[in-house]
């Protein structure tokens, strides 16, 4: 009498199992690694219109109303106020440019984190970091000027330059505006 063994043996069904398995956890990490790097780019994209926003604001200030001069911000006692500038504009306007640091509390799993991170203003409005707890103001920034004596037909070109560095993310941002002034 002849056997028929047509079924699977239990090292072929361990073998498939693990073969499965292997192929799975390898799917599993390459969607993970894609996800990690759309996410990645989402976060770029956020943070080039947040630099595009500012930049075109301040840009359009300087182009529609002319600037006159630009000169760091100074307190009452005539001390220059840090990462601070005050722009004066040829029709007898004004606006300030500034960074201002904060400290923002966030509550995960019933722990208490905070952090400090900062947001840009500019003529009153906030513009807000789209990723506050990654992003570090670089402190060469923010104003460099010629001056009269380069003489430029007694006008000053003025260089607003704020450099943002995210973790994470290895590209810098930064927010610049070259213009004239003229007294």
């Amino acid at each position: 009498m002849k056997l028929d063994n047509k079924g699977f043996t239990v090292i072929e069904l361990i073998l498939s199992f693990t073969l499965v398995m292997f192929l799975t956890l390898g799917m599993f990490a390459l969607v993970n690694n894609y996800r990690a790097r759309e996410e990645k780019e989402s976060v770029k994209k956020e943070l080039l219109a947040y630099q595009n926003t500012l930049t075109q604001d301040i840009y359009n200030d300087t182009l529609e109303r002319k600037v006159k001069s630009m000169n760091y911000c100074k307190d009452n006692n005539g001390q220059v106020i840090n990462q601070c500038i005050n722009i004066d504009f040829l029709d007898g306007t004004s606006k300030e440019l500034q960074i201002k640091n904060r400290e923002i509390e966030t509550e995960e799993d019933g722990t208490t984190f905070s952090y400090s991170t900062f947001n840009i203003i500019y003529g009153g409005v906030a513009y807000e970091n789209p990723e506050p707890k990654f992003a570090t103001i670089v402190n060469d920034y923010i104003l460099t000027m010629t001056t009269v004596d380069n003489n430029l037909e007694k006008g000053v070109i003025y260089k607003i330059k704020i450099r943002i560095k995210y973790q994470d993310i290895d590209d810098e941002f930064v927010v610049e505006v070259i213009t004239t002034g003229r007294e």
